[in-house]
């Protein structure tokens, strides 16, 4: 069996996910594919999570809004990948499984009406497309908007019957599947394993080096179908990472990936799905971070949107940043042992930079430790 070592593993696990490699300027359906997943968000106080996964991948920082616009043709579309995900619309007949699963044993969300579901089906078969607010808008902020309309179109969504390829503002735009979906992708129903081993396979892909829960957790997949297909797969080769307990697994076309620049540096969105797992992120890295979005400002660490800091093929510390009509506000930074202090410098300037704030603040250097610095 293969043997690689901590250092190893991470220098796989960066490449694969297309940071700090020596590449020519990508678009944002180029790090779609090789991602085959970017998690959504609505926190946007330096700018939308998909936008910095793109930012942080070489994207130009213009460009990276327009993934989810209108164009010609569909090109991906939003469905339960890793939660709320834009994936590659190759990918939609990949998630007949989840689709088919929803229709027959119904969902934990919110209770849906039969007649909001009936009046949308109404409303559908007259528009084009539809967004919530015309469908009446929905009461609330975030992922917390709630309405009988709003929760018919999810779970429309949800079981497939209708599709989402592109937003307008921050909006879903909801058509229906035959008018959104093509043909050839529409009617593909792969059976559930066929499914369970495609994603399987992307998602070991996407990761380079990983363990059956890490791949699980990538698609939100069952952990033991998931280690009956890596058990099987071709693309999926056992290997021993130095100081990891439990067993793991290679993607071949890991070993040819780009060398990673030891020199770069770049902010990471908390919702970057190089750390979307922390067990792996403490096996890889020696730090797990949490979102403290949702915590109360006096028991944040670092601050309200702390974007951890990827010096290399390591982990320097985070930064929580607020940037509002070109003002940057730092709320609070973090450096791990042995880190660099100016890592968390460049990163500041690379995120001001990204979301257009006309200065810079200053870190002061005095203030950093391995704990919150306010």
């Amino acid at each position: 069996m293969l043997e690689i070592s901590l250092s190893e593993a991470r220098a796989l696990a960066v490449a694969t996910q297309g940071l700090h490699t020596d590449i020519a300027e990508q678009s944002g359906m180029d790090v779609l594919e090789q991602l085959s997943c970017i998690q959504l968000d609505t926190i946007s106080v330096v700018r939308r999570s998909h936008e910095l996964v793109q930012l942080a991948r070489g994207v130009p920082s213009g460009q990276a809004e327009n993934l989810i616009v209108p164009g010609p043709a569909p090109q991906l579309f939003e469905y339960w990948g890793h939660a709320a995900s834009l994936m590659p619309l190759r990918m939609w007949p990949l998630f007949a499984f989840r689709r088919r699963g929803y229709a027959a044993k119904g969902w934990t969300g919110p209770t849906v009406e039969s007649s909001a579901v009936a009046h949308v089906r109404a409303v559908l078969a007259e528009r084009e497309a539809v967004t919530i607010s015309d469908l009446g808008g929905a009461k609330g902020s975030g992922w917390e908007r709630s309405s009988a309309n709003k929760w018919a179109l999810e779970w429309l969504l949800a079981t497939g019957e209708v599709a989402c390829v592109d937003r307008r503002g921050w909006q879903r735009v909801y058509r229906s599947a035959a008018s959104a979906i093509p043909p050839d992708l529409l009617h593909a129903e792969p059976a559930d394993e066929a499914c369970l081993r495609a994603l399987t396979s992307l998602a070991l892909k996407a990761l380079g080096v990983a363990t059956a829960d890490d791949v699980a957790d990538y698609f939100r997949l069952p952990p033991r179908a998931v280690g009956r297909c890596l058990s099987t797969l071709d693309e999926a080769e056992p290997v021993r990472v130095e100081g990891w307990s439990e067993p793991a697994w290679l993607s071949p076309g890991a070993l040819s990936a780009p060398k990673v620049d030891l020199s770069a540096c770049t902010p990471l969105s908390p919702f970057d799905s190089l750390l979307w797992h922390r067990p792996r992120m403490r096996r890889l890295f020696g730090v797990e971070y949490l979102l403290e979005a949702y915590k109360p400002a006096a028991r944040r660490e670092c601050g309200y949107f702390g974007m951890p800091v990827l010096a290399g093929t390591a982990l320097a510390g985070r930064i929580a940043v607020r940037i509002s009509k070109g003002i940057a506000t730092i709320e609070g930074h973090q450096l791990l042992d042995g880190q660099d202090p100016a890592h968390l410098s460049t990163a500041l300037a690379t995120l001001c930079q990204w979301a257009g704030a006309d200065i810079v603040p200053v870190i002061d250097l005095r203030q950093l430790s391995t704990g919150a610095t306010p």
